[in-house]
């Protein structure tokens, strides 16, 4: 990108971005921009927790203010994990829109970590917990609950005893 001034590497993939703009819409890079950081003094950002194209929606984000349709549609459970770290509350609002309209057996379980691990969208949590008891039978037995249960064992048990809570 022409006239960028700090490129930031995500899992090796080079997005060159300009300080300003980032500072001004996140007050995540703000905070770094205003320090002597590591990163403020190399114009180089290391990020090796997001996947490279959720990073690219963040930056599209950060750009324009609108998130793509395509990309609300197939990764709203992960832009709004970054959109929380980042600080940015607009686009973690219109993820937690498109999540509660668009909640599916597959996304379901994603954003019942995401909200237990990251997110303190409590709304959001009650949500797909109603969802998960609403849809029981089919939750169980989609391949990311197996995986779940070995990855996110204490998790999976909270989810479990808030959905023997709302049985009663």
């Amino acid at each position: 990108m022409k006239y960028s001034d700090i490129i930031i590497n995500v899992r090796g993939r080079q997005f060159p971005a300009h300080k300003t703009i980032l500072a001004t819409r996140s007050s995540y890079f703000a905070a770094m921009f205003e320090h002597p950081t590591k990163e403020n003094l190399s114009n180089q950002i290391e990020i090796d927790d997001i996947e490279p194209d959720v990073f690219h929606e963040i930056l599209r984000f950060i750009y324009t203010g609108r998130a793509s349709e395509t990309a609300m549609r197939k990764m709203s459970v992960g832009l709004l994990a970054v959109a929380d770290k980042y600080l940015l509350d607009p686009l973690k609002k219109e993820c937690e829109i498109q999540l509660t309209c668009r909640l599916t057996t597959e996304n379901c379980l994603q954003l019942l970590l995401v909200t237990d691990e990251h997110h303190p969208a409590f709304h959001l949590k009650k949500f797909a917990v109603e969802f998960f008891r609403r849809f029981y039978g089919q939750m169980m037995t989609i391949d990311e609950w197996e995986k779940a249960k070995k990855d996110h064992p204490q998790t999976c048990m909270k989810m479990l005893e808030e959905l023997a809570k709302s049985f009663v």
